[in-house]
């Protein structure tokens, strides 16, 4: 008898906490948020769906994935050398995202990362 009544309070619990983890899971791959460093400086970008900030439109544009990004061809760069590195680390729908890179120069970043280099 006491371990039937053990079985039917874990299968209570069981089902109790499925509905939580689902929706643990659901905020999980609802989730998108960078932190994004440019040289010195950083911020942190929360994007939720149908964002309107134009960081957040470019980035569900790319899918996520800051190196899809598409570069501005009208930009019209020096060819200086002053290397700015930029770094991303973050979560989009749920997958982990890592992104560095290192442009000559601030305008090619610009060019290259468009409203993500814009904070």
């Amino acid at each position: 008898m006491r371990r039937l009544l053990c079985l039917a309070v874990l299968s209570c619990t069981a089902f109790a906490a499925t509905p939580a983890l689902a929706e643990t899971h659901s905020r999980d791959t609802d989730r998108r948020v960078f932190v994004i460093i440019v040289g010195d400086k950083g911020t942190v970008l929360s994007c939720r769906q149908r964002s309107p900030k134009p960081a957040c439109v470019a980035l569900e544009r790319a899918g996520g994935d800051p190196a899809r990004l598409p570069s501005r061809t009208d930009a019209v760069c020096t060819m200086e050398y002053n290397p700015v590195r930029v770094s991303a680390l973050g979560v989009w729908g749920g997958r982990p995202v890592r992104y560095e890179r290192t442009f000559s120069n601030s305008c090619q970043m610009q060019a290259a990362m468009g409203p993500l280099s814009q904070f």
